[in-house]
């Protein structure tokens, strides 16, 4: 009969553990995500400020060309594709800065998850070893 109640608090802690388990992952899951939604929205806030940036240096260059009596041309123009080509650039390595920062926040909170999993197992291990510790023994059966 003791062997019965030893299974049964077995799967009662198994099955507290694989609850907590859950809990702990669900937790997990929403700080990579709060984290994610932080990362994309300083990207877009920067985003924002640069657009905003690149329209006033284009609309300065096009007030001064109008003083200067240069409303289009050659180097006119090249001075605005340079201004656009140059935010252009600037947006890219946010970007891929941005893209680094999400792998490695996922990438973090993986290593997080299976260290979990991986200390859940051994504690279910040991609550299995403690358990049954009996039965798995070498002991002879016949004496």
């Amino acid at each position: 009969m003791g062997g019965l109640s030893t299974l049964a608090s077995l799967g009662l802690n198994a099955a507290l553990q694989r609850e907590a388990q859950q809990r702990a992952d669900k937790d997990l899951r929403k700080q990579e995500k709060r984290r994610r939604q932080a990362l994309l929205q300083r990207f877009e806030a920067e985003a924002r400020k640069t657009e905003e940036a690149l329209r006033r240096r284009l609309a300065a260059a096009r007030a001064r060309a109008g003083a200067a009596g240069v409303a289009t041309g050659g180097s006119f123009d090249a001075i605005l594709r340079g201004l656009q080509s140059e935010a252009a650039r600037k947006q890219k390595e946010r970007r891929d800065a941005l893209a680094l920062d999400l792998g490695a926040l996922a990438d973090g909170f993986d290593r997080r998850r299976r260290r979990n999993l991986l200390e859940r197992s051994s504690g279910l291990l040991g609550l299995g070893r403690r358990a049954l510790g009996g039965f798995g023994s070498r002991r002879s059966l016949l004496g």
